[in-house]
């Protein structure tokens, strides 16, 4: 299994699917677990993404698929996307 980590950057309040309200704006670790799979070439395959959120004292690892996530960014609440 690997673990892969992005920085995406929201410059205003967004919203993913299953939150109650939009969550405040700031820089939020992104990562993606994968497993292997077993071919003669090298190929993963995506168990989980999940978007780190801070707020009240707490961390909280969200779920999101990569497609909501990309609409988050698209919706223009983003100023970059980097890798960690």
């Amino acid at each position: 299994m690997r673990t892969t980590a992005t920085i995406v950057t929201f410059t205003k309040p967004f919203s993913l699917p299953g939150f109650e309200a939009p969550h405040a704006a700031g820089n939020f670790e992104v990562r993606t677990d994968e497993e292997r799979l077993d071919t003669t070439w090298e190929a993963w395959r995506r168990l989980e993404t999940t978007i780190l959120l801070t707020g009240r004292g707490q961390t909280m690892a969200w779920p999101v698929t990569p497609l909501d996530l990309d609409k988050a960014l698209t919706l223009g609440a983003t100023a970059r996307k980097d890798d960690v």
